[in-house]
């Protein structure tokens, strides 16, 4: 009976597709900080900074902080920045964001 017990966990645990949940997890604080930069729209010299303390702001065209404000996450791959209400989703393993209300799209430099 042990055996049979033990065989039918050790299935369990072998079917569990562990990859597939990973790249589709929920948008954590760590995954937001950092500093973004729109590499497709290069001419406008897109990057913004996001802080643990849900601060962000925004460099366009060699001009620091241009925008600044707040962010939340609003939706499992979804944050939300004040006072703009913009709205951000991230790629499903969170390694590219896109500002919906621009069409921007954000990849995180190099820690």
């Amino acid at each position: 009976m042990k055996r049979i017990v033990i065989a039918v966990v050790l299935f369990f645990f072998a079917s569990v597709p562990l990859v597939a949940h990973a790249a589709s997890s929920r948008v954590t604080t760590d995954d937001v900080v950092g500093v973004w930069v729109n590499y497709r729209d290069k001419d406008i010299h897109q990057q913004i900074t996001f802080t643990k303390n849900h601060h962000w702001r925004e460099n366009q065209h060699g001009q620091k902080d241009i925008y600044k404000g707040t962010w939340k996450i609003t939706g499992k791959h979804e944050i939300t920045l004040a006072p703009y209400d913009e709205v951000i989703r991230f790629s499903q393993n969170n390694h590219k964001m896109t500002v919906i209300n621009y069409d921007h799209v954000l990849t995180r430099n190099p820690r």
